[in-house]
């Protein structure tokens, strides 16, 4: 009999091997991983504002004005004044940076095609569905309500939810 210790101790050790491959292709990498999310955000609404890439990502303007200002400073982005208003910056990917960008995912692509190749389409669809079970089970625990179509939406509102409980303990 599989004890749920012994599930959770799985599912603890992929988040940590998970985590070991971040470190270790960030050395190869420009991007910080952080940093990732706000290039794909940017490379998706091309010359948008640190504003729609703070509410798209549910992180604060401030924290998006720090990446953004190393993104620049790195050569991946480049900050334009919007003719209609001079307070406004519009954002857009270099060349260097949708380079970094393809490198970086792809790298992620790659490992991921590794990890899985192990499984068939079949145990890949089971895998998902029983995830999903567990990701719906956990969300009504935590009283999180709604459907999260994208799972990037989910994981930056996790991401918020998480900052904002560290703050009240502050």
């Amino acid at each position: 009999m599989i004890r749920n210790k012994d599930l959770v101790g799985a599912f603890e050790s992929i988040h940590l091997l998970r985590k070991l491959f971040v470190r270790r292709i960030s050395e190869t990498s420009p991007l910080h991983f952080s940093q990732v999310a706000i290039m794909k955000t940017i490379e998706q609404n091309e010359n948008c504002t640190q504003s729609t890439i703070a509410e798209r990502l549910c992180v604060t303007p401030a924290s998006v004005a720090v990446s953004t200002k190393r993104l620049q400073k790195a050569g991946l982005i480049t900050k334009t004044v919007d003719s209609d208003n001079q307070r406004c910056k519009r954002l857009a990917l270099t060349e260097k940076g949708r380079e970094a960008i393809e490198h970086h995912i792809s790298l992620f692509r790659d490992y991921d095609e590794l990890v899985f190749s192990d499984l068939t389409e079949e145990e890949k669809e089971k895998l998902m569905e029983v995830l999903g079970r567990m990701i719906s089970r956990m969300k009504e625990i935590e009283g999180i309500e709604g459907e999260f179509s994208d799972t990037l939406k989910l994981q930056c509102m996790l991401h918020k939810r998480m900052t904002e409980l560290d703050n009240e303990k502050e």
